[in-house]
């Protein structure tokens, strides 16, 4: 079956025009010491895998409900042991609040299946 301008069964480098789109990707500034009474970030689909990574700044923290601190990220190393770049697998559709001691950049990436 041929979806209307899908050019992939003759070529299939071509762009996809159709359906909803599984991927997510934002790169977030965050600066604020308290959560915000809106979510920083809503993912609209179930995911098979979120990545958080802590591009610039300091310590961030992250909450899955914008009232409990769930975690934490850290630029710094300890041992073998690193937190700036984080995976979680097989989140449900979410709504993910940050706060940060100083100005911080965290990247935030997922995809999922339809």
């Amino acid at each position: 079956m041929s979806f209307p301008y899908d050019r992939s069964p003759n070529d299939p480098k071509a762009i996809i025009q159709y359906g909803r789109d599984f991927n997510y990707f934002t790169i977030l500034s965050v600066s604020n010491t308290t959560f915000n009474a809106d979510a920083d970030v809503v993912i609209t689909f179930p995911t098979n895998t979120t990545t958080f990574q802590l591009q610039t700044g300091g310590g961030v923290q992250y909450s899955f409900n914008g009232v409990h601190v769930h975690g934490t990220m850290d630029a710094a190393t300890t041992g073998l042991i690193t937190s700036n770049n984080l995976i979680f697998v097989n989140r449900p559709i979410c709504k993910i609040w940050f706060l940060a001691s100083g100005a911080s950049t965290v990247r935030i990436e997922a995809w999922g299946n339809p």
